[in-house]
């Protein structure tokens, strides 16, 4: 009949009753986003503002430039520089402008949470015979604390915390039939 063709999607997307509140599904992919620094960014944007206002108030024209930079500032780091972490079919991407790195499923043999300084980080062992990243931040500062690990990703600044990003990338890790349900990484 016509009108009454009905398309079904090549994988369904677990339900987010199934996924923590604090990740976010962005075309298919689940991605833990870094959380603002709002402690340290607010305050800086409202010295600037007033700084701004001042500027205009004794006459200065460039008050319009000095309360613009900030708005600015906030739109460039929320959209260009936050990075970001997305479970992909293929592995995890570490997105942080302007790199992206992959390490794919089948390399990776455990996660876990280790903490390296003052930083928490979301680490993994890879299996034998597989080298380690190259030019990755995380990997240098496990290696300075002789942690058991390869290579990670910073899990402190991560929305939802670290706990919660191990629980969903182990989930993940352990079992391919989910794995499988996600799309193909876009690079």
């Amino acid at each position: 009949m016509a009108g009454t063709a009905r398309i079904d999607p090549m994988a369904e997307l677990p339900s987010p009753a199934e996924l923590p509140p604090s990740l976010t599904i962005r075309r298919g992919r689940i991605v833990f986003r870094a959380r603002r620094p709002v402690a340290l960014v607010l305050p800086l944007f409202a010295v600037t503002e007033v700084a701004g206002v001042i500027c205009l108030l004794v006459g200065a024209t460039i008050g319009w430039f000095v309360m613009a930079a900030p708005l600015i500032g906030l739109a460039t780091t929320a959209v260009v520089l936050r990075p970001a972490l997305e479970l992909t079919r293929d592995g995890l991407v570490q997105r942080q402008y302007p790199y992206s790195s992959l390490t794919r499923w089948d390399v990776i043999e455990d996660v876990g949470i280790a903490r390296a300084g003052n930083r928490v980080i979301l680490a993994y062992k890879l299996v034998p015979d597989v080298p380690p990243p190259r030019h990755q931040p995380a990997r240098d500062l496990l290696v300075a604390v002789n942690a058991p690990y390869d290579g990670g990703w910073f899990a402190d600044s991560l929305a939802g915390g670290p706990d919660e990003a191990l629980e969903v990338v182990t989930r993940y890790l352990k079992d391919p039939q989910l794995r499988a349900m996600l799309p193909v990484t876009r690079r």
